[in-house]
């Protein structure tokens, strides 16, 4: 068991769900520099394979990914970034 929580909350005790995602997605959305971009862009080519294999990396083109459901979830989260910046 790796919590003894009985249900899903964005924060438990101290730790808080939300602002780690945010932390992650941008270690890999903002990278301070090309050093940091080619660790980046090489640990997330190791991920695709690992998650979709050697053999089909080449069917990953630009038009499939974008139709894919992270690029909608970016796009909806940066539209709500930027809703939020433009009301305050």
């Amino acid at each position: 068991m790796l919590s003894n929580i009985s249900s899903w909350c964005t924060v438990n005790g101290d730790f808080n769900y939300e602002s780690f995602w945010i932390n992650v997605v941008d270690s890999f959305k903002d990278v301070p520099g090309p050093t940091a971009r080619r660790r980046v862009d090489g640990l997330l080519e190791w991920w695709t394979r690992k998650v979709f294999g050697k053999n089909h990396r080449k069917d990953l083109t630009p038009e499939v990914v974008s139709k894919m459901s992270v690029t909608t979830l970016a796009e909806q989260r940066k539209a709500l970034e930027d809703s939020t910046f433009d009301s305050e």
